[in-house]
């Protein structure tokens, strides 16, 4: 897996909003995990489709949480730092992802 590391604002997070992100992909990742057994083992196709669902609803809460912490502060960082083009560029991408 590859992550973009176009700007380390690691000293911009805070420890809290770090920590529930961490959180909450444990959580995912358990829910992940639950699923795959389901499949595994022919569980009823609905019961799996509701917990795909719940899944990907989780993912989009997460989604919310890491770009609300990113607006927050490693947004305000880069347009402190006169990165105006850098953050516009990486905010107009985050609308290819709908």
């Amino acid at each position: 897996m590859t992550h973009s590391n176009t700007h380390n604002c690691e000293d911009t997070h805070e420890h809290k909003a770090k920590k529930a992100a961490t959180h909450r992909v444990k959580i995912i990742a358990g829910h992940i995990e639950c699923l795959k057994k389901m499949v595994e083992n022919g569980d009823y196709c609905l019961d799996i489709v509701h917990q795909s669902r719940a899944i990907q609803s989780a993912l989009k809460k997460l989604d919310a949480a890491l770009i609300e912490d990113h607006l927050k502060t490693c947004v305000v960082d880069q347009i402190n730092k006169g990165e105006l083009d850098k953050t516009t560029s990486e905010l107009l991408k985050l609308y290819e992802y709908k």
